[in-house]
């Protein structure tokens, strides 16, 4: 009923003002336009489900209004109920500083229960990303797009939202590096321009890429040479890990699954935490240690050492 994916409108406009107020909060100023989005749907969907059981205000709306809407959300996963319900706490810490409501979200959560096992994140041994990698056909321009774009998810873990947005100046061949923003987090990051990722690109660019007036690297050969979109490059991805015959049945198959792969390789290789932290672009190092969840059976043998990180 409440597709996590979906966009979803608001149907009572009485709650709008409220909406808006509380998604233009200053503190959510840094934070990128997906997690936004995702608060968006978050209380878009509740405030549905108040209209929906004829709750037109706050001042109205029950303990039992708000587990009745965490109830109905039974085609998501127990994560992202979890992460729901925690953007829900937080909404009605809001409204409850603004006296909208009798309770405060911390009274509504005292404590929030996640399942942590079900978010390990599915990650592929190196043996199966490199039979991901032989199955594409590289004598067509799609392939060598594809190959491209393979390698690039799963050599230097850049994130689709990145590979789609990846420009020709962010290409400094000249120093061996590729520098971008991240558009997830607004974090400057620069990997080494690999010499099998370089002579990809450079197959692709003159081979593969049709001619285009958009400086992006990646773009549709049948679409009027406008840039990729994150489905597709899921797709492209989905297909090479069918292709090559790899086990998906229990294990998510995308661009991050790759994004995963990388950091569990990096961490079966004893790769410091503060260069994982690097090579992944985040701006924080705890941001990092959630991905050591993808490794329990290497956690158990090493005792890694926490890195001094400096300002």
């Amino acid at each position: 009923m409440y597709n996590k994916t979906a966009k979803i409108l608001l149907r009572y406009s009485d709650y709008l003002d409220i909406l808006e107020e509380y998604l233009d909060l200053e503190e959510f100023r840094d934070l990128s336009p997906l997690t936004i989005s995702s608060k968006r749907v978050t209380i878009t969907s509740f405030m549905n489900y108040l209209g929906d059981h004829n709750v037109k205000d706050f001042h109205n709306c029950i303990q039992r209004n708000v587990t009745g809407y965490l109830s109905s959300l039974t085609n998501l996963s127990s994560s992202t109920v979890s992460s729901r319900t925690f953007m829900l706490r937080h909404f009605f810490n809001f409204l409850n500083s603004r006296n909208l409501t009798l309770f405060s979200g911390n009274e509504l959560f005292p404590v929030i229960f996640t399942n942590k096992r079900e978010r390990i994140l599915s990650f592929y041994s190196i043996e199966e990303i490199r039979r991901i990698v032989s199955a594409i056909d590289r004598g067509t321009p799609y392939g060598k797009r594809d190959f491209a774009v393979v390698l690039l998810a799963a050599e230097l873990g850049i994130r689709s939202g990145d590979i789609i947005r990846l420009k020709m100046s962010d290409l400094h061949w000249e120093h061996d590096t590729i520098e971008f923003v991240q558009y997830k987090t607004k974090v400057f990051n620069q990997l080494p321009l690999l010499e099998n990722i370089k002579y990809a690109l450079i197959d692709y660019l003159k081979n593969g890429r049709p001619e285009s007036d958009f400086d992006y690297v990646f773009i549709g050969i049948k679409n009027g040479g406008k840039p990729l979109t994150n489905t597709c490059v899921h797709h492209t991805v989905s297909k090479y890990f069918k292709k090559a015959g790899v086990d998906i049945s229990e294990r998510k198959h995308g661009p991050h699954a790759m994004r995963h792969s990388l950091a569990s390789s990096m961490l079966h290789n004893n790769t410091p935490m503060h260069v994982i932290k690097e090579v992944l672009g985040h701006s924080n190092i705890n941001t990092t240690r959630m991905y050591l969840n993808i490794d329990v059976d290497t956690l158990r043998k090493l005792a890694l050492e926490v890195p001094h990180e400096t300002v």
